[in-house]
């Protein structure tokens, strides 16, 4: 059984309205074309900068 813990990678994205969020990379088909849908899992990037220790923003192209 693989017990391997997975870390979560973080993606900054904006909305339409030029907003900044913060989405897990995984749960995004293509980080420049994101859905409704898939933005419910998202978080408003002002929202993250206390947890930003603890989340692992990386760059979309990875």
């Amino acid at each position: 059984m693989n017990t391997e813990n997975k870390e979560t990678l973080y993606v900054k994205v904006k909305d339409m309205a030029g907003n900044d969020f913060v989405c897990p990379l995984d749960e995004l088909g293509d980080p420049k074309s994101i859905s409704d849908a898939e933005f419910e899992n998202c978080v408003e990037d002002v929202v993250v900068g206390r947890y930003a220790g603890q989340m692992k923003i990386v760059d979309p192209a990875h």
